[in-house]
């Protein structure tokens, strides 16, 4: 999700709200009997409003609304859930004083890796995208239910650490989310390992 992406959302969150605060407010007035409220009531054209369901236009109308509603909730959630690839960053060469262009698909694959050679790590999966608008080293662990959970995060803030100096400054993000096997999954591939007999 970019960030304007994020600023559309709390948008369309903003007016919905206010929206319901106004028509709670508005409830709430006629509830108790303000005079302003009643007043304002007092003006509908109620036979008008009424009629409104017998015209010939307000089943296509009602269509029509369902429909520009159906297609702008598919194209924000399509926005939402889309995760755009990175694009390569420039990290300098301090011994050539250089710049080195370097896929973060590739380092996010290297952070995998490392994180593979963790005792307990059954799967890792690594992709690089933009995330809130920020470029992101997302990798995906599988692991077992015993794994030394503490380590394991001190371990990962380690290549953390390391992947932000190697890349020399650049605003680039290193999310890694933890999976842990059921434990029942778990005692059936201790069981297969071992057979008994």
């Amino acid at each position: 999700m970019t960030h304007r992406t994020a600023a559309v959302n709390r948008l369309i969150v903003l007016v919905v709200g206010l929206g319901l605060l106004g028509f709670g407010i508005y409830a709430l007035a006629w509830d108790m009997r303000v005079p302003i409220v009643r007043e304002w009531v007092s003006r509908y054209d109620r036979e008008l409003v009424t009629a409104l369901p017998e015209q010939d236009w307000w089943v296509w109308a009602l269509a029509a609304t369902m429909v520009l509603g159906l297609i702008f909730g598919i194209v924000l959630l399509a926005l939402d859930l889309t995760r755009r690839r990175t694009s390569p960053v420039a990290v300098p060469d301090l011994e050539s004083c250089t710049y080195v262009t370097v896929d973060l698909g590739s380092i996010a694959n290297g952070v995998s890796s490392e994180l593979t050679r963790y005792p307990g790590v059954r799967q890792t999966r690594a992709r690089a995208v933009i995330e809130r608008g920020l470029p992101t080293l997302s990798i995906v662990v599988t692991a077992d239910p015993t794994i030394d959970i503490a380590d394991f995060t001190r371990t990962s803030e380690d290549i953390a650490s390391w992947v932000e100096s190697t890349i020399g400054g650049e605003q680039v993000a290193t999310q890694v989310l933890l999976h842990l096997d059921p434990a029942d999954h778990a005692a059936k591939n201790a069981d297969g390992a071992h057979p008994a007999g």
